[in-house]
């Protein structure tokens, strides 16, 4: 599939009918973005109040009972239970799009990849982000050589990430519901799995709560890896940078380049050749085009952008991290 194939979809099923399990920011999220799209959108959560208050989404009782009822399934609940209702959902014989991660364990994540059968879409967006797509173009067609370096970084504080909600209360705050940053910024480990594929070495990792956040899960993580092709890969990733910051850096025996959040600018430097691109796309047209992106999954026009076996590769990472840790 090429890079882009997602962004030749066509025109929006208007009449799949889509329910979605989980109604907080994810899910609601999800909702609008659907809806828009011209889909019909049920809306189910434990918490009867937050489904009904998504204008344009039919709330109904959480039960997933009857799921074969729905043309897909959208798994937007805490991460702890992502694996178990997508198994839900290819039981009912639907297609899913479940968020990501995959699950927080890969135990019982082979059968449910045995069970996809092509029919699960899992939702990293970032694939969907224009100077995302661009980078990872570049790379994959040889601009700046061989990597040979790699650095990705992610930091947020967290009390900051979840503006105009107590973050004591969030998912990312509870180990029970699946928290943590490994999990949370895991976007970052399925960009690397994008950029070089899944066969890494842990030469060595810290995932530790070091700051002062009321949570009982990891803040921050540090990762070491070796690629099987050779690539050194450095993670970073926190709860507790008091300004926003993510980005890829990619050094290359014939040049380097970068992608900063913060700075808005895309980067390719060789040699030859130096270019400095603004980055004006923002993060939320990527959830637009994935609402698009499951629409046009469930219609048989493409394939996912990710599909279960490549969110596995993920999963295993964070796992391998990890271990390395203890």
């Amino acid at each position: 599939m090429e890079l882009c194939e997602w962004q030749r979809l066509l025109p929006a099923y208007s009449e799949a009918r889509i329910l979605i399990i989980g109604a907080g920011s994810a899910g609601s999220r999800h909702a609008r973005n659907l809806l828009r799209a011209g889909a019909r959108v049920a809306l189910t959560d434990p918490d009867g109040q937050r489904a009904a208050a998504v204008e344009g989404a039919e709330p109904v009782p959480f039960d997933l009972e009857g799921l074969q009822r729905f043309d897909g399934i959208v798994v937007a609940s805490p991460s702890v239970y992502h694996l178990e209702q997508t198994s839900a959902a290819l039981a009912a014989g639907t297609k899913v799009m479940v968020e990501k991660p995959l699950a927080t364990t890969t135990d019982g994540l082979d059968a449910l990849v045995a069970l996809d059968e092509g029919r699960v879409m899992v939702g990293y967006n970032l694939r969907l982000h224009d100077p995302v797509v661009r980078l990872v173009q570049w790379l994959h067609d040889g601009l700046v050589g061989e990597p040979l370096t790699m650095r990705l970084w992610f930091g947020h504080f967290l009390p900051a990430w979840k503006q105009g909600m107590d973050y004591r209360t969030t998912y990312s705050a509870s180990a029970s519901l699946g928290g943590g940053v490994l999990f949370d910024a895991i976007h970052e480990l399925d960009l690397l799995v994008w950029m070089l594929g899944s066969d890494y070495d842990v030469i060595g990792a810290v995932v530790d709560r070091l700051g002062d956040l009321e949570i009982d899960v990891e803040d921050t993580v540090r990762a070491l890896l070796r690629h099987s092709g050779g690539t050194i890969v450095e993670i970073e990733l926190d709860y507790l940078s008091r300004r926003y910051r993510r980005g890829i850096e990619v050094i290359g025996g014939l040049g380097t380049l970068r992608l900063d959040w913060a700075a808005a600018r895309l980067e390719l430097e060789t040699e030859a050749r130096s270019e400095r691109v603004p980055v004006s796309t923002p993060v939320s047209r990527s959830y637009e085009l994935e609402a698009e992106a499951f629409l046009g999954f469930l219609r048989g026009d493409a394939k996912p952008p990710v599909d279960a076996a490549t969110a596995a590769a993920s999963v295993g990472l964070a796992e391998q991290i990890r271990r390395a840790a203890q």
